[in-house]
């Protein structure tokens, strides 16, 4: 059992939420192109497809690998309206966060979740656990929330801590010193469950939390990071709070 904890962090993708099953990652974002098309022709009708996908995802999508070497975000905004000058719009911020939730339509539709993970959140609330969410995100936390709205995981999530507005990615233990801050929660009083060791666990255990490992493909781990625990299922967490 571990002592004296109060709050339980969960990274998003691959731990709570699961957005690579069903259609491919091309063909949802083929689909979520045509989407955004069709929103985008209320603001002038000769927008198209291929423009789009070329002048606009295209071009947003070359920056995501930067990601993982400057640990930042990139404003989607940005790109979207460089793209849409030449046709005399711009868009304001509430505009673009329904432009890209619009967008995300088909990974929204095609989560996957653990079996149980709705008693496995109750029951961790039901032990007087608050729940937060510390994750990397290169879109806006609106359309991330509507995500766990859609699984209906969102009811039970306290606080969210998404690197979007911060500008701040894991591993930048920066990112965990933010959600322990907004939490009013000590280092000691706070566990992180995620699947990825150099992200999730390592930059955790820097900053004083219980770093469990999330390993739900049993890999074997071959790095220098050792968590202070194993789970191959979210629901083994129960057995050790």
């Amino acid at each position: 059992m571990i002592k004296n904890s109060k709050v339980v962090f969960f990274d998003m993708g691959n731990t709570l939420l699961h957005f690579h099953f069903g259609k491919t990652d091309d063909e949802k974002d083929t689909i979520g192109i045509k989407y955004l098309t069709e929103f985008l022709k209320q603001y002038n009708c000769k927008i198209e497809f291929d423009d789009v996908k070329k002048n606009f995802f295209d071009v947003w999508k070359k920056v995501m690998p930067l990601r993982k070497i400057n640990h930042t975000e990139y404003e989607v905004e940005y790109y979207l309206n460089s793209f849409l000058k030449k046709y005399n719009v711009y868009l304001d911020l509430d505009i673009c966060i329904k432009a890209m939730d619009t967008f995300y339509t088909e990974y929204r539709n095609n989560i996957w979740i653990e079996e149980n993970i709705h008693r496995t959140l109750e029951s961790i609330k039901e032990k007087g656990y608050r729940i937060g969410v510390i994750s990397n995100s290169s879109l806006y936390d609106e359309v991330m929330i509507n995500c766990f709205e859609k699984v209906q995981l969102a009811k039970y999530i306290d606080i969210f801590t998404f690197s979007y507005y911060l500008k701040i990615c894991k591993p930048k233990e920066q990112i965990f010193e933010i959600a322990m801050d907004r939490m009013k929660v000590s280092p000691e009083e706070a566990i992180m469950i995620g699947d990825n060791l150099k992200n999730d666990i390592e930059p955790a255990q820097k900053v004083g939390l219980t770093g469990i490992w999330f390993n739900r493909d049993l890999t074997i781990n071959n790095t220098y990071i050792k968590p202070d625990n194993e789970i191959l299922k979210l629901e083994d967490l129960i057995e050790l709070l």
